[in-house]
Order: structure tokens, then C-alpha cells, then sequence
């Protein structure tokens, strides 16, 4: 797959594309597209500030699916950004000085009392100003190309550009004085717009977002409760089973009967809650009833949906449960063990050893989830696994695990799996 972006139609924007996508190594198509800001050359821009004049129709674009991310000038971006886009990636950038281009041979402090200089903002005519007050500063627009070809015809003296621009269109050996004083912020970065929660574009995109240290890939379904900041890509994705499936209607007609309910994940609570609410019970119909966690994320989960919690199991496996439940009277329980398809039956056989009546219910599968788009592993400094499903997905997507990686499992059933393939 190709990765569609958006900008506008500019030999800088066309140079400021090469540069970001170059450094990811993927394959991609452009739409270049003029916006209000490229044909309306006479409105001052002074009042543009922070607005989407230069970024309109690129956003709109991604915001239809016409393309994935839309890539500008950093200091381009209005504020805030549109609803239902994100800051994807914010490149380290290049040189975010202002620069004064003059003709060759030109010095400026010889250049005639009087002499125009053309510029695009109110903060760069104040810098000229303040090294000459004698200089006349008016508005110019256009593209770079353009506005250099007006000081060469010589119907300017002076013009201000971005030395990022000068860098990127290789015009640095015109003859040109870098101005002091602050600049716009962002100036000289570039960056990448995209639609909230693409997951796959956001990892794709992470290795070239100057804004952050963190290099560590999150593969499970959801980072919240994780402790660090990560780059989410989910490989794998949740299946429920139907909500007629004779399974799932015989374990739910038997709430009411239950004693015990065990939960051994977060997804297991997320799932059971929403078939709950389906069969028209709430968690007012669990009180009295005995209800064991996993750990304390999934204790976490089922507080959030005001489901209380009588034990945690601290060792974050189904043996974890099975030594609570150890010298439990459970003669006259009966059990509910809600669980994924690929969820192991330890649990299960030791409650049949025990002769305790209980009720194992399949509510999803998981599967592998592939991205259109691979990320490259070796941006990333550390590889999060959260559990054995991750693994298997990752084998199928990426090969072998990769070495010389900090590889970070989450619980201990995962960190087991791994040991085969370390």
C-alpha cells in the first residue's frame, strides 16, 4: 500500500514532502493542491495568523479519506487544529532563522536611504526597522521563486525569507545577512496531520516526531493503565462472538445463579460488561456474588463500571486464582468463567478436579490485526508485548523477533511465551 498525502503545490512544498518522506522509506503519492492561501495573494497576512489559510483544503482532504496525512510548514498550522485531526509528527527541522536576500554585489548597509524591502509580516518589517529605520517594508507574496524573481528585476532592494527555505530549495549561495531577533515559532519545521486515532499512521510517522524521546512500541489493544508514554500499534484485534450464540445465552441466563465470577483480563471485563447490559442485567445484579480479579488493571476495569471487587490475585496468571481459591469452600459454589477462545483451560480443569460446578464461556477471538503500512522496527528502541496473541501476531507480520532490542513483556504468561523466541 501507498501512503496518500496531501500538500500544497509549491517547489518548496514539494521539497518539504521529499524531506519527510525520505527519511521512512515508503512508498507513497502526493496531491498537491492549491488552497485559499496560494490564490488569494492580496488579502495581508497579518490577520491569518493561527487560521487555516495555508492548510484548508489539505486538511479536508485527510479529514474525507482522499488522502492519509496532509504535510505543511509547521508555522502554517492553524490553532487550534481542525476537529478530528492530529498532530502526527513535528520534524526537528532546519534552520529557523529569518534571512534578508539582497542582489549579488549588494552589502546592506549600503543599501540607498529610502530602499524597499519586501517582506510577508509585521515582525519581520519591525526587525528591518529596528537595524534601519530609513528602509520601506511592503508586503509580498507568492511563492519563493516568484518573490526572488521581483528582487532580481530589481523591483525590490531587500527580501525576507525563511533561511529553512533558502536551505531546502539549495538557494544558499544567493547573498544574504541572517536577521536576529526571535522568529516564528515553529519556523523550519515541517509537519504531519492525520486523523485521530489512525494508529498506523501515528507509528508510522513517530520516528520522525521531534517532540519526543520515547521509542517504545506498544503492540496490546489499549496503553492507558501502561506507565510510560508509547507509540501505539495494535496488531492484534478483538472478535466478541454474537450475542445469539447458545453459549453465551445459556452462561447469561445463569447470573442470577452464580456465586463466583472470575475475570482474567481486561478485554474479559470490557466485553462481559457490554453482553450484560444486552441481556438486560447491570452490575447492581452482581452484588452478593463473589468477584476475582486478575491483577490489578483488570480490577481497575471492573470499578469503572461500578462492579465491586473482592480479591486480586498479585501473581497475574490463572494460577494466580487457583491459589486464592485454595482453601475456599467452594462445595456449593458454581462459577462463571468468562474468557477468550485462545484463553488457556488451566483453570478450568483444576475447578473440574475439584468437582466445583462452574460455567467456562467463550466471548471472543482474537486475531491477528496487519497494518497497511509496516513502521520500521529499527526506530524503535524498545518492543512491548502484552500478550501471548501479540507474539503470534508479530511473527506473522514482522518475522523473527529482532535482537539487540529491549523486549518488555506484560505479565508473567507472556514473558513465558517469549523465552521460545529469545
Amino acid at each position: 500500500m501507498k501512503i496518500k498525502v496531501g500538500a500544497r503545490g509549491s517547489k518548496l512544498s514539494r521539497k518539504q514532502v521529499e524531506e519527510v518522506m525520505q527519511q521512512l522509506k515508503v512508498d507513497y503519492t502526493v496531491d498537491y493542491l492549491e488552497t485559499i492561501g496560494d490564490l488569494d495573494l492580496k488579502s495581508p497576512l497579518g490577520p491569518m495568523d493561527k487560521t487555516d489559510f495555508f492548510t484548508r483544503e489539505i486538511d479536508q482532504k485527510v479529514l474525507d479519506r482522499g488522502c492519509d496525512v496532509g504535510i505543511h510548514s509547521a508555522k502554517d498550522l492553524p490553532d487550534p487544529l481542525p476537529k478530528g485531526l492530529q498532530l502526527l509528527a513535528l520534524t526537528r527541522g532546519v534552520d529557523s532563522s529569518d534571512s534578508l536576500v539582497i542582489r549579488e554585489g549588494k552589502q546592506f548597509k549600503h543599501l540607498k536611504k529610502g530602499a524597499i524591502i519586501g517582506s510577508s509580516s509585521f515582525r519581520r518589517n519591525e526587525v528591518i526597522k529596528r537595524l534601519r529605520s530609513d528602509l520601506k517594508c511592503i508586503e509580498v507574496r507568492g511563492a519563493i521563486d516568484v518573490r526572488l524573481a521581483m528582487l532580481d528585476r530589481g523591483e525590490i532592494d531587500g527580501l525576507v525569507v525563511a533561511e529553512a527555505a533558502l536551505i531546502r530549495l539549495g538557494l544558499t549561495a544567493r547573498n544574504r545577512m541572517i536577521l536576529p531577533d526571535k522568529t516564528a515559532p515553529l519556523q523550519g519545521k515541517l509537519a504531519v496531520i492525520g486523523r485521530n486515532n489512525d494508529k498506523e499512521m501515528e507509528a508510522l510517522f513517530h520516528p520522525i516526531d521531534g517532540r519526543h524521546k520515547t521509542k517504545a512500541l506498544y503492540l496490546g489493544l489499549n496503553p492507558k493503565h501502561y506507565e510510560k508514554k508509547v507509540v501505539h500499534l495494535p496488531i492484534i484485534e478483538i472478535s466478541p462472538r454474537s450475542f445469539d450464540d447458545p453459549a453465551i445465552v445459556s452462561a447469561f441466563a445463569d447470573i442470577p445463579d452464580y456465586t463466583h465470577l472470575i475475570f482474567t483480563s481486561k478485554t474479559t471485563v470490557e466485553i462481559f460488561y457490554r453482553y450484560l447490559e444486552k441481556k438486560s442485567f447491570s452490575s447492581a445484579d452482581l452484588n452478593g456474588k463473589e468477584v476475582i480479579a486478575v491483577g490489578k488493571v483488570t480490577a481497575k476495569h471492573l470499578q469503572e463500571k461500578e462492579i465491586k471487587v473482592d480479591k486480586i490475585a498479585e501473581n497475574e496468571t490463572q494460577e494466580g486464582i487457583m491459589h486464592l481459591l485454595a482453601l475456599e469452600d467452594m462445595d456449593q459454589s458454581y462459577v462463571f468463567l468468562p474468557q477468550s477462545s485462545k484463553a488457556r483451560c488451566a483453570l478450568s480443569q483444576t475447578l473440574v478436579l475439584r468437582g466445583v460446578r462452574h460455567q467456562r464461556c467463550i466471548l471472543y477471538d482474537t486475531k491477528p490485526k496487519i497494518p497497511s503500512v509496516k513502521p520500521h522496527l529499527e526506530s524503535f528502541d524498545e518492543i512491548i508485548f502484552t500478550s501471548p496473541s501479540t507474539i503470534d501476531a508479530f511473527r506473522k507480520i514482522f518475522g523473527r523477533i529482532p535482537m539487540g532490542k529491549k523486549i518488555t513483556a506484560v505479565g508473567p504468561v507472556t514473558r513465558s511465551n517469549l523465552r521460545v523466541y529469545l
